[in-house]
């Protein structure tokens, strides 16, 4: 089975959107995972469901 289109964590995916307005997609992510708080609101949910449909983009 191919993968069309990924699934991403809604609370991760509005994170890096946040960030990506003004930093690079490294940087975005870089900044997410050095924001305890941050990081947390994400992997406080696994297990949970909540995943969204993302473009390979």
């Amino acid at each position: 089975n191919r993968v069309k289109t990924p699934l991403v964590r809604g609370r991760l995916m509005k994170l890096w959107r946040e960030k990506r307005e003004t930093m690079s997609p490294v940087q975005a992510w870089q900044s997410i995972q050095n924001d305890a708080a941050a990081r947390a609101s994400y992997t406080k949910k696994r297990g949970s469901g909540g995943f969204v449909r993302a473009t390979w983009d």
